[in-house]
């Protein structure tokens, strides 16, 4: 089964959207309250956005559509990978502390080894699958 052989890279593809999300929560409350956000940006349209990634990731596992899925995780790797350099390249000053920096650049780390373990499990023959 399709799901089952990308279990282990959906599981860490939606830990990484959930961080994400709460990234983003955490930066809109720190920004209502007058703070300055753990990281340069937070937006409600992001939270909205990575739902939806994470909805159409799963839909398209449970509907075994490949193209729709390797889409969504190429797109999700490109962006954790441009933060991930902004995190090494941009201004120390945009993020509250030098902690923050590396913990922004955690997360992101993870998205890009959702899609690492996305693209081994294509090559992984199913267990119903032969090696001949």
């Amino acid at each position: 089964m399709l799901k089952t052989n990308y279990a282990l890279a959906l599981k860490v593809q939606l830990t990484h959207l959930f961080l994400c999300i709460l990234w983003n929560a955490i930066g809109l409350w720190q920004l209502h309250n007058g703070e300055q956000s753990i990281g340069p940006t937070a937006s409600m349209m992001a939270i909205v956005v990575v739902l939806i990634a994470g909805s159409l990731l799963v839909f398209s596992l449970n509907k075994a559509w490949k193209p729709l899925y390797f889409s969504i995780s190429l797109l999700a790797f490109l962006l954790a990978a441009m933060t991930i350099y902004g995190g090494l390249t941009k201004d120390h000053s945009l993020w509250p502390s030098e902690f923050w920096r590396f913990a922004g650049i955690a997360v992101n780390a993870i998205g890009a080894l959702g899609f690492i373990l996305a693209i081994t499990s294509f090559f992984k023959p199913s267990k119903n699958q032969s090696l001949a």
